[in-house]
């Protein structure tokens, strides 16, 4: 049997007069966020961990209370600003994040959906889709981007092009530069066999301080969740492949590897 051979990420977001929800699934994470709000303030947040990588992801959950009283913003960068993005999952907070962001522009509910191949030599060409349309797609050459233009040069890691991103379009196209952005950067996981690794601070390459499990409080204890990837880039219904998913699409990872 041919491995899998593409990674994949897709949000949900539903979009409510009083709340929004964002759910993040992929071949490594499935996460739920539920922002309740009055239309000015964000005045609870609930965050579930429903498949998670490492033991301690789950306690991410509790510093995802720091949104809690934030006042609504329109886009994914101002809202991550209102709580400290390094003591929370990445993950958890970008589906809390984009759900506050849709809320806060007054738009409806959405499905996201990155693909990421594998590289091969170093390349690849991801796609972002939006409800089925396709809306970015980069040719990739290690982590910076190779085109089209406007993208051509600009560098997936270090924060430049998130920044850039909120100065050169609106808040739309910069959310999904965003999401495709994120994608690209944990596609990479697909390479490494996790169910390897003892703790989170144990995969080669990783630093400390950059997120909730790998803080140096939980780094020590952030043991592995053995057979938790999956593949889900050709499930039908991604949440079911997540939760409830064929064997083969478990093993994956040990027999590319």
């Amino acid at each position: 049997m041919t491995s899998p051979s593409r990674f994949c990420r897709e949000i949900h977001v539903t979009v409510e007069p009083d709340r929004a929800i964002g759910e993040l699934i992929d071949d490594f994470h499935h996460f739920r966020a539920t922002i309740e709000h009055d239309g000015a303030h964000i005045t609870s947040v609930l965050g579930e961990a429903l498949r998670i990588p490492w033991e301690t992801c789950g306690g991410a959950v509790n510093p995802l209370q720091g949104l809690t009283g934030a006042p609504m913003r329109g886009s994914i960068r101002e809202v991550a600003r209102l709580a400290p993005a390094r003591l929370q999952c990445t993950h958890l907070y970008d589906a809390a994040c984009v759900a506050a962001a849709r809320a806060g522009r007054g738009v409806g509910s959405t499905v996201y959906r990155a693909v990421v191949p594998d590289r091969v030599d170093g390349r690849s060409h991801a796609t972002l889709h939006r409800d089925g349309d396709l809306l970015l797609e980069w040719d990739l050459d290690g982590y910076r981007i190779a085109g089209p233009e406007p993208f051509t040069g600009q560098a997936l890691a270090g924060g430049n092009l998130a920044a850039w991103a909120e100065t050169t379009f609106d808040s739309e196209t910069c959310e999904g530069v965003l999401l495709l952005n994120r994608a690209c950067m944990f596609a990479g996981g697909r390479a490494l066999d996790l169910d390897e690794a003892a703790r989170a601070i144990d995969v080669p390459g990783t630093s400390t301080g950059v997120c909730h499990t790998y803080s140096e409080a939980e780094g020590p204890r952030s043991f592995r969740v053995v057979g938790s990837a999956r593949h889900i880039a050709d499930a039908e219904d991604t949440r079911r492949a997540s939760l409830h998913p064929r064997q083969e699409d478990v093993q994956f990872f040990r027999r590319q590897t």
